[in-house]
């Protein structure tokens, strides 16, 4: 099956729980995933696709955004979403499709939105691969 494809048959919820399971480790932090489906942890009164809190701490430590060919059809809306949690005082991911890293990282300079890491993913015959678009 193509990237494409793959990524085409997996709804956004289900990229979102993957992606959530793929990168949070959860003997250290109690991982949140907020989808069209269910909404389980609010940050500020915003819903990011992740949320990660730490099981000493109890406190928000970073939070996610998973994003799709189709939700950075309109970039400028997606870094509104973004902007809105970049006041946070947790660490904050960005999760693109391969070949988006640049568009994303440039709209958030020029928009002054603060990120820690971009991270990019992809399909292939091994499955989902995430990894950090600028090492």
């Amino acid at each position: 099956m193509s990237e494409a494809a793959t990524e085409a048959a997996l709804s956004q919820d289900e990229l979102i729980e993957r992606i959530a399971s793929q990168t949070v480790n959860t003997e250290i932090f109690d991982v949140y995933t907020n989808t069209r489906k269910e909404q389980q942890r609010a940050v500020k009164g915003q819903y990011p696709s992740m949320v990660a809190v730490g099981r000493t701490s109890k406190r928000v430590e970073f939070v996610g955004m998973v994003e799709t060919a189709e939700s950075l059809h309109n970039l400028y809306a997606a870094g509104q979403r973004w902007k809105a949690l970049s006041p946070l005082q947790a660490g904050m991911y960005i999760y693109v499709p391969r070949g988006y890293c640049a568009d994303a990282r440039t709209l958030c300079l020029r928009e002054t939105i603060r990120i820690s890491d971009f991270r990019h993913y992809w399909f292939d015959d091994d499955g989902l691969h995430i990894e950090k678009c600028f090492a």
